[in-house]
Parts: C-alpha cells; sequence; structure tokens
C-alpha cells in the first residue's frame, strides 16, 4: 500500500502546493494553459481533490508507520537485544534445495557459521563452504533424528538460530492420497517443528538469546485446494508460534528470544512443481526464489522477529478470517490453483 500512496501522495500535494505557494507568474500561466479545458468549479473541485488525497494517503501511511512500529516491537516484547554473526551459530533444516539452499547460501557467504539438517545430501554449491557443517538424516526419523542433535551439539555446541525450513507438498485432492503420506507430511512439516524446540529451546531459553524463524506458507490463510494436509501444517505452525511466544514471554521469561513465522506466495522451487501449470493456466503469481529469500536474511540480520508475509502488499491476508464468510469463500476461489489435471 506504501508503494502505491507515496507517488499518490506527492503528486496531489505538489499540485496542490503549487496553487497555493507558486509565484503569482507561474500560476497564471498554469492557469492560461488550464482555463480552456476546465471551469473555475472544476478547477476548485480538482484542487480539492489533490488536497484531499494529499491528506488522506499521507494519513494512511502515518497510521500504517505507527501500526507497524507497535506489531514490531510487541513482538520482540519492547527489548533489543544484540546479534554478533561471526559467532552466531545458525541452524537449517531441509537445505538440500529451495529456500533452505538459499538461505544457507547467503548466510554462509556471510562468513556466519551454518549447520545444516536434510535427508539428502548437499549439493556441490554449499559444499564449498568450509563453515557449513551439514548431517544427513531423516527429520521424521524420531530416534535418528535425537542421536544427530546430540551429536550436532557435541560437534559445535548449541545453535543460536534455528530456521526450521524442511517441507514437502503432494498435489492430490484429500481423497487422492495414501494416508500414510499424508502423516509423512505432517511429521516433515509441522511435527518436526516440535520435535526441533524439543531438542534445542532450552538453550535459547538458558541464554536468554537466539531466533526461532519456521518458513509457513501463504497457505495458511488461504488453504490450497489439492494441498489440505500442507495447508493444515502451515496453519498450525502460525498457532505453534503465537503460543510459543506467549510462553518465552510468560513461562519462561526469555523475553529476548526471538520468534518469526515467515508466509511467502508461490516461489519457483522445487515444492511447487506439480502445481507450476495450474498456476500458469490460472494466471496466479509466482516469485522467483530471490524475491522471496532477501526479505527473510534481511529480518533475521535485523535483530528483530515477526509475521513476515511476501510479499508484503498481501499482508491483508492475515485479516480475511475475519471478512464475512461470502468474501473469504471468493478470495480462496480466485486463488484457488487446482485445476483437477
Amino acid at each position: 500500500m506504501a508503494k502505491i500512496s507515496t507517488p499518490l501522495a506527492l503528486l496531489t500535494g505538489a499540485i496542490y502546493a503549487f496553487s497555493k505557494f507558486a509565484p503569482p507568474h507561474l500560476r497564471q500561466s498554469a492557469l492560461d494553459v488550464i482555463a480552456p479545458h476546465l471551469s473555475d468549479k472544476s478547477l476548485s473541485r480538482l484542487l480539492l481533490l489533490c488536497a484531499s488525497t494529499f491528506c488522506i494517503t499521507t494519513a494512511t501511511k502515518a497510521i500504517l508507520g505507527v501500526s507497524g512500529w507497535l506489531s514490531r516491537n510487541s513482538e520482540n516484547n519492547w527489548v533489543d537485544d544484540k546479534y554478533d554473526w561471526d559467532n552466531e551459530i545458525v541452524l537449517i533444516t531441509g537445505a538440500s534445495s529451495g529456500f533452505g539452499q538459499s538461505i544457507a547460501m547467503k548466510l554462509a557467504a556471510r562468513g556466519t557459521k551454518i549447520v545444516t539438517i536434510d535427508k539428502d545430501g548437499l549439493g556441490d554449491e554449499l559444499q564449498t563452504y568450509k563453515n557449513i557443517h551439514h548431517y544427513q538424516v531423516d527429520i521424521s526419523d524420531w530416534e535418528a533424528l535425537a542421536a544427530t542433535t546430540d551429536q550436532l551439539k557435541a560437534d559445535h555446541g548449541d545453535p543460536t538460530v534455528l530456521i526450521l525450513n524442511a517441507g514437502i507438498c503432494h498435489k492430490a485432492p484429500l481423497l487422492g492420497k495414501d494416508f500414510s503420506k499424508i502423516r509423512k507430511l505432517i511429521d516433515i512439516n509441522l511435527t518436526s517443528h516440535f520435535a526441533m524446540l524439543q531438542h534445542f529451546l532450552p538453550a535459547l531459553v538458558k541464554n536468554n538469546h537466539g531466533h526461532i524463524m519456521s518458513l509457513g506458507s501463504l497457505s495458511s490463510y488461504i488453504p490450497i485446494t489439492g494441498a489440505a494436509d500442507y495447508s493444515a501444517t502451515k496453519n498450525g505452525l502460525c498457532a505453534l508460534h503465537e503460543a510459543l511466544r506467549q510462553e518465552l514471554r510468560h513461562v519462561y521469561k526469555a523475553d529476548k528470544v526471538r520468534t518469526t513465522i515467515v508466509h511467502p506466495v508461490w516461489t519457483r522451487t522445487p515444492l511447487i512443481k506439480d502445481f507450476e501449470p495450474d498456476l500458469k493456466e490460472r494466471g496466479l503469481p509466482t516469485l522467483q526464489l530471490a524475491e522471496t529469500i532477501d526479505p527473510i536474511v534481511n529480518l533475521l540480520y535485523s535483530g528483530y522477529g515477526g509475521t513476515l508475509i511476501v510479499p508484503g502488499h498481501l499482508g491483508f491476508a492475515a485479516g480475511i478470517r475475519g471478512w464475512p464468510h461470502w468474501l473469504q469463500e471468493g478470495l480462496r476461489n480466485t486463488f484457488n490453483p487446482y485445476t483437477g489435471k
């Protein structure tokens, strides 16, 4: 919204200011050009419209700015914390491709120590970084995961930043999915977050320092036809982060531990491969990976947590559950990518 209102406010403000404060000879020259096309009454209405638009857009930007400031500080308990990225240890799950791989590369290029967990090995590009340490394990194999996290902590110490990114998605209506695949998806996309918190949250609480970031999806708010299980896990992550933030504040008294949940729109990664033909046919927007990764990394480096919707102009989606149901259903119909093919 700010991107739209800023040039509009400048334009209308400039027109109104010119009409009131420009030197008389310049105003008269402008009037001589406009007069043949507009009556005095129409000109007065135009100037009033410019003044009103300028005031409204400026006030809206101010309100949104104050609201954003209040949201950021309330989600971060009104306390600051410092991050030393030369000494932080960042753990990333699902780092063999997509978001996880790109985030690992961005942070590693800065020199930060990265520990990655994935059922697959790392790609050649990530293997060139000496500050990336990989552990190959199925994140939904709870016994193997526990053994791996113990080894990881013994090798490197407790991570201070958790980026819980691992996820899978299957394109098929609910009755077209084998239950074992649904259960596996829920274990990877949601249950593994609880497991990782059980393993690593105690150290974050003890030190009252760190950041927990989960990769959600815009499907947290607008569920995807053909991916009901995936959408359910992303919606579950919202509840997890909201409850976790409350527990950190009121139970553990760890007010400097940040929590972030990221809700990107469709982004071109291997995860959405099966949906891409449908998205193209329906004309639904998709982002390049860099368009999503940059806001994520920028938020991480800011030292603050919160709720991040990418791109920002889709932030309204977070409030759609408060809309009348006929509007909610209309929006879901509009963003439904499933064509049945």
